[in-house]
């Protein structure tokens, strides 16, 4: 409590979300009263590949997200990863139709808790110096449109 009355901190940000149990993030957020604030995990999930080619189905990753989010008693929100992969293949490729699942919502997590989802095009582990996952830097400005509206 003392980061959130001393310091003004007014949520948190789960760095490696996956590598410790989802039922602290709640403990923690509970414990700090920050459950009305904005929480979110970084969640970090595998996509389906066929091989080197990403799947046109991501609904077990997008299921392992939001089983996450319930792990945490809906304490937090979660970066959607889901989001940022298919969008980063659609826009590389130009295969646009991977915007759409087939019930015709958003193939990420934004389709299916779109109040639980975190959008973005790159962080500090996918693009910025560390790079293991870049979205294309000619195309950052299409990601943003898209994740902007």
């Amino acid at each position: 409590q003392h980061l959130r009355d001393n310091v003004g901190f007014t949520g948190w940000r789960f760095d490696f979300a996956k590598g410790y149990g989802a039922k602290y993030i709640q403990q923690y957020v509970e414990g700090s009263g920050t459950q009305d604030d904005l929480n979110v995990g970084e969640m970090w999930t595998d996509l389906h590949w066929d091989d080197t080619t990403l799947g046109p189905n991501q609904d077990d990753a997008r299921q392992r997200i939001c089983d996450w989010i319930d792990g945490t008693k809906r304490r937090s929100t979660a970066f959607d990863f889901v989001t940022k992969g298919v969008l980063q293949e659609a826009v590389k490729n130009c295969e646009y139709w991977r915007m759409a699942d087939s019930q015709n919502k958003a193939p990420g997590l934004i389709g299916w808790w779109p109040q639980r989802a975190v959008t973005f095009v790159d962080n500090h582990d996918t693009g910025s110096t560390q790079a293991h996952w870049p979205f294309p830097s000619d195309r950052v400005a299409q990601g943003y449109a898209y994740i902007l509206s």
